[in-house]
Parts: structure tokens; sequence; C-alpha cells
């Protein structure tokens, strides 16, 4: 009888250890793992119905677009074609180039007062003495009696016409050098390559929109464009380019000027289709080559 009872009172003891064993490990688990995990949970959720966490962040970053933006973007100006009131109004740029007309294709006025003919974008790409020069195209400044310059930095300025080439669409203007803080800088155009990442500054549908960005690739390199009096190699880029964008400068990622956008097309020669992402720019080596050939037949060299 007595084994009986210490076999009972051993069984007992041993059931209320494990008794207390597992509520001591069910304790220890509820506290140092479910508990946790209901806290994140609920935190979780309260996030997730509407409660947003601001960070503060140290310093500022700035995009590889960005630097070469802010390089150049100093250089790069509107140019305002003023011109005495026409009856009749040719539309033959405006279908290849955009042009930006301040007027009415067909219109008459007895005011011999010049009025606002067509904006583009120029580039102030060389500074000497009191003078600055700019580059532009020659279609933006065709017909012009009187050319004004809007800066950067909105202040106005006339503009001296040095010379212009029909053929390569290019011009050339001077202008005082007092406003101007920045110039662009011509790179070897031989080195673009198709894919490559550019970019263009102008001033779409004029000035109100000065200082534009716009981004993509180069398209293609050397395309043959022959439309009379334009004859030249283009580079090709899907850059978006609109009426006022003409002569604004096309850089790279570095803020190094490859070409002057000059053109684009919009739609097929009959005018049956659409085009989207067919932009054209002059290489900066045509251009530099050009702009010297102006500067010496006006300098009489």
């Amino acid at each position: 009888m007595k084994n009986k009872d210490h076999i009972f009172k051993y069984f007992l003891i041993g059931l209320l250890s494990a008794i207390i064993g597992a509520t001591v490990v069910l304790g220890c688990f509820y506290l140092f793992y479910l508990a946790p995990a209901q806290n994140k949970a609920a935190k979780s959720s309260s996030i997730a119905a509407g409660m947003t966490k601001v960070v503060n962040l140290t310093g500022t970053s700035s995009s590889q677009a960005t630097k070469a933006y802010n390089k150049v973007k100093n250089a790069v100006v509107t140019v305002e074609n003023y011109q005495k009131p026409s009856t009749e109004a040719s539309d033959y740029f405006f279908e290849w180039f955009g042009s930006q007309s301040g007027g009415s294709s067909s219109s008459s006025s007895s005011s011999t007062e010049d009025q606002l003919a067509a904006e583009g974008t120029g580039l102030i790409y060389e500074t000497d003495g009191n003078y600055s020069y700019i580059v532009t195209n020659n279609h933006v400044i065709k017909g012009a009696n009187e050319i004004e310059i809007i800066m950067a930095n909105g202040t106005k300025v006339k503009a001296k016409l040095i010379g212009k080439n029909a053929t390569k669409d290019i011009a050339v203007l001077r202008i005082s050098s007092a406003s101007v803080t920045t110039t662009g800088t011509f790179v070897n155009s031989s080195k673009v390559q198709a894919g490559q990442q550019v970019l263009a500054i102008g001033s779409p549908l004029g000035s109100d929109y000065a200082s534009s960005l716009t981004s993509g690739i180069v398209s293609a390199t050397n395309r043959q464009i022959d439309d009379s009096p334009i004859k030249l190699s283009a580079i090709q880029t899907d850059v978006a380019l609109n009426p006022g964008n003409s002569g604004g400068p096309l850089i790279n990622m570095a803020g190094e000027v490859i070409g002057i956008n000059s053109m684009k097309i919009s739609s097929t020669e009959d005018g049956s289709e659409d085009v989207e992402g067919m932009s054209f720019s002059i290489p900066s080596n045509t251009v530099v080559a050009t702009i010297k050939s102006i500067i010496s037949s006006a300098s009489g060299n």
C-alpha cells in the first residue's frame, strides 16, 4: 500500500512540475516572441491606415542632367525677330522648323513700326572684350529689320546681325557683353553616337517658356537634309522640339554643346500621317566651321 502511495505522490509531483514548466515556457514564448510580433503588426496596420512616417534627409542631390543644364542654361537666350507688317508671310519654314510667328499669315496694316514676327532660341558661344557672340538658325532671323535678345535673367538687349548662311541654316549675332555671364562650349560632334543621351534647351512657344529643358537620345547621325535652301548632314534625335526651340543648343550629359537644334518633322510630306520623335540638329563641327566662315566674310578676310 505504501509503495502505491509513494508512486502516486511521485506522479503528482511530476505532473505538477510538468505543468509549471510548460507554463514558464509558454510565458517566455509569449513575452519574448508573440507580444513583440503583435506590437509590430499593430504598428504596421496603423501606418497602413494613414500614418505617414516623415524622414528628414540631410543634404541635396543633383542629377547628371541637372548639372549639365545648370552649366549652360545662362548662355541660352531667346531671339526675337521684328519686321514691318507684311500682307503675305511664307509658311515654308513653319513646315520644317516651326517658327513661332507673332502675326497673321495674311494681314495688312498701315503701321510702319516693326512688329514681332518670330521667336527662336540662340546660344552665346563667345565673349571678346565688349562684345559677345550668339549663334542661332538663319530661319529664326530671316527677314528681320531688328533683332532683340532676351537673356536668361530676363534682360533685353539689341543684337546686330554679323552674317548668315542659309544653306547651313546658321546666323551669327553680336550683343554687348555687359550682361553676359556664361558661354557655351562646343565639342567634337564626330564622337556623337546613336543611343547617346542628350538634352535640348530653348524657348518653345516663345519667351514665356524660355530655358525649357527636354531630353532624349540620339536616333542616328549623319542624316542628309536636302530641302532648298537647306542642305546639310544632321544629328537625328527623339528630343521634343517645338516652335521656338530652333537655334538652341543640343548638349551632352557633361553640358557640352554637340549641336544646334534646327528642325523637326511633324507630319508626312502629304500631311496624311502625324510624326513623333523626329528632330534634327546641326552638328557642332558644322556649326563651328560655318561660324568661322561667316566671321571671316564679315571681317573681309
